[in-house]
């Protein structure tokens, strides 16, 4: 009887061994799934007078190959490349716009002077007066399609910023959902699920890919526990906590995330502190390399339409009369907070654009003086005009109204001017070349050698327009040139993690088969010793 009990062991663990092997082929192409392993073992036995006898093979189990150590490391290089990857998609847009060497700011502001310069020699000329007109209508154009472009970056921005929060809190209520169910199995069988234990594997895969994460395992029952770089827990064993994205109440066009506690309570996240994952890398793209963009482009709007003006209304036009401006300046908007309590508003318009600093302000009534500092911390002490305006930086800021203590308001005083700014004369004849109102002085082109002049006028810094120009297009193109080495390094890094993960978690097509013919083999050695049990013990039935 010894031998069939041996044969059936051995028939049994063939058995699981050929059903183990199936599931890995089966899902070899599966992704996410990882290899499983039978693990035999002896069976026990007793001893004799004449030796030690074995009862056969047992199955131990069912092991899956895994290795928190190398799924640690995918998952932090996962959160690298999503991090760069989802800065350099946005900033390399703005790159493509300013780097276009065909049709750029720079290009249409050099179209001004190449026409003016025939304007040069015939200043009566309708023809060459229209063709400049055309110009500084282009340069405006190009400037507000330039700003019309970052403005749909930072729409686009926030949109992904939502998704990524929307994936986030739906990969941690699924992974909740999973550890109330591996610790219930666990629970009822001693066991944990396999093919539960990969679709944990893979949510926190691409929860990796959205923020950077810390995952708590306990190796023994497969439940995870994750938290935020900063420590807020995401996933407690079978609970998950939320983020939310609000509209700023200081700035309605920024989409801010907060954490949404156990209590309900919601607190705005430090986006300085959160640098990792797709959401890491919107955030850093919004917030400095969008700003910085937006700034330096408003700004050379600002200065340039200043600079045409100003020396436009020193001379005179073909009519003898004195020359205007060549283009409308919107004055800044303010962004009252949306929790102000009262009504109140702030009129800004510009006292001296050449002082003017592409800076944000935060504006805040104390009661009865008002606060005033700027993104970078310095606080601003204004001088008080004689209608109570605050002067400071090129700008006066008046207030209207009665403003209770706490309400604050966002200044930016080159915020809109490249959207802005539009050609203020209707045709070329207003162009003013001349310096002399006397129409008859045809040839006076003394002013126009002003506007030329402009050209190569420092008006930003110790920068001219082109020199700017050149050095904000060169700024967007070594961020970008460099995020695009630390990406391909970054997927380099990744895919050599992943061999690594493959390697031990990986279906190998070709060792399956290797072993489903062992195993086919072992199987059918069972068989044989089961049939020679069964022939023995009908020998000896057969014996009268």
């Amino acid at each position: 009887m010894n031998l069939m009990y041996l044969a059936q062991s051995g028939l049994s663990s063939a058995q699981a061994g050929l059903s183990v092997i199936g599931n890995n082929l089966n899902n070899a192409l599966t992704p996410g799934y990882s290899r499983q392993m039978l693990l035999l073992g002896e069976a026990g036995g007793k001893t004799t007078n004449i030796g030690f006898f074995g009862y056969g093979v047992q199955v131990d189990g069912i092991e899956r190959a895994y290795n928190g150590f190398v799924n640690n490391e995918v998952r932090g290089a996962t959160t690298e490349l999503y991090s760069l990857n989802g800065h350099y998609q946005q900033v390399s847009q703005i790159d493509n716009m300013f780097g276009d060497t065909t049709n750029n700011v720079s290009i249409a502001f050099g179209g001004i002077f190449e026409s003016m310069q025939k304007m040069g020699s015939d200043p009566s000329s309708t023809a060459s007066r229209q063709e400049t007109y055309a110009q500084f209508n282009s340069l405006s154009y190009k400037f507000q399609t330039n700003s019309k472009t970052l403005n749909g970056l930072e729409k686009s921005t926030n949109t992904q910023i939502n998704q990524s929060v929307n994936d986030i809190n739906n990969c941690a209520q699924q992974l909740a959902n999973i550890n109330a169910q591996i610790e219930k199995i666990h629970s009822q069988t001693g066991n944990t699920p396999s093919d539960m234990l990969d679709q944990r594997d893979r949510l926190l895969d691409t929860m990796s890919a959205q923020i950077g994460i810390k995952v708590t395992e306990n190796p023994k029952t497969g439940r995870v526990d994750v938290t935020l770089a900063n420590g807020l827990s995401l996933v407690n064993g079978d609970k998950a906590y939320a983020l939310e994205t609000r509209a700023s109440a200081a700035n309605p066009n920024i989409e801010e995330v907060y954490y949404i506690d156990a209590s309900g309570n919601a607190m705005q996240l430090d986006e300085s502190k959160f640098t990792s994952g797709k959401l890491g890398g919107l955030f850093t793209f919004r917030n400095e390399d969008l700003v910085k963009s937006r700034n330096e482009l408003d700004q050379l709007a600002l200065q340039m339409a200043n600079e045409f003006n100003t020396v436009n209304a020193k001379g005179y036009d073909a009519n003898g009369q004195q020359g205007g401006d060549i283009y409308n300046i919107p004055n800044p908007t303010p962004i009252a907070n949306r929790n102000n309590t009262s009504d109140a508003m702030l009129d800004v318009t510009y006292t001296n654009i050449s002082d003017v600093n592409a800076i944000d302000y935060t504006i805040v009534f104390k009661g009865p003086d008002w606060e005033i500092t700027t993104s970078d911390g310095r606080l601003i002490t204004p001088e008080i005009g004689d209608d109570g305006e605050l002067l400071f930086d090129g700008i006066s800021v008046k207030p209207n109204g009665v403003p209770e203590p706490g309400d604050s308001f966002l200044l930016n005083p080159v915020s809109g001017a490249a959207a802005g700014i539009n050609v203020a004369i209707t045709d070329g004849s207003q162009i003013a070349a001349s310096s002399s109102p006397d129409i008859d002085d045809e040839n006076n082109n003394e002013n126009l050698r002003e506007l030329l002049a402009i050209k190569d006028k420092k008006m930003i810094g110790n920068a001219t327009f082109a020199e700017a120009y050149a050095s904000m297009v060169s700024s967007v193109g070594n961020t970008t040139s460099s995020l695009k080495g630390d990406l391909t390094t970054s997927s380099k890094v990744l895919d050599q993690w992943l061999y690594e993960k493959q390697a031990i978690s990986g279906v190998d097509m070709n060792e399956e088969f290797v072993n489903l013919t062992m195993f086919t083999q072992y199987y059918q050695a069972n068989a044989q010793v089961l049939q020679t049990a069964i022939s023995i013990f009908d020998t000896i039935l057969s014996i009268r």
